[in-house]
């Protein structure tokens, strides 16, 4: 029958910020500097002004400070997202007990699924590099699922033991720098 693997494997990574992100940290900047120079003409209402646009910058700065933690346990994938190493966000739960597919974003069996019309969401670092997988699961509300996440390879062993036979098809060796 099946072989059930019931340690459980985590794994952080870190996001990288979108290119945009340096022009959305600087307007409310600019905008706080800018309400500063309305205190005298209209009093109270520039300081509390000055006070929002600061309150908004430092939300901003904590959204694009971001990780995703991925946690396997008992066949479940759970994907949290933390912001600024303080808040706590829960992504998503799948089965990979269930999976479909788990390959590289690359390959044919992830092409033949890719035009497939299914929820997409992608837990990876954001920075196109190498290591990122496909998984076709399904989530808490028993919907398939394709979830982009870029394990290491302790998460990628997991991965394999869990998923059922024949959804496996990652070919990718993630120590290519200890190779070099």
């Amino acid at each position: 029958m099946m072989d059930t693997y019931s340690s459980s494997v985590e794994q952080i990574i870190k996001t990288k910020a979108p290119k945009m992100s340096g022009m959305y940290k600087v307007l409310p900047i600019l905008a706080a500097i800018l309400s500063l120079t309305t205190i005298p003409a209209v009093g109270v209402y520039g300081i509390l002004l000055c006070a929002f646009f600061i309150a908004v910058a430092v939300v901003i700065f904590k959204y694009y400070d971001a990780e995703y933690e991925y946690s396997l346990t008992d066949g479940e994938l759970t994907v949290d997202k933390i912001m600024s190493q303080s808040w706590r966000k829960r992504c998503g739960v799948y089965n990979i007990a269930r999976a479909e597919l788990i390959a590289d974003i690359g390959s044919q069996e992830a092409l033949r699924l890719e035009r497939r019309q299914v929820r997409t969401s992608d837990y990876s670092a954001g920075d196109n590099s190498d290591g990122v997988i496909v998984i076709y699961a399904f989530n808490s509300d028993n919907e398939t699922e394709r979830i982009f996440i870029q394990p290491d390879e302790r998460m990628l062993e997991a991965l394999s033991k869990v998923a059922p036979r024949g959804a496996y098809k990652v070919e990718t060796v993630i120590s290519k720098e200890a190779d070099e």
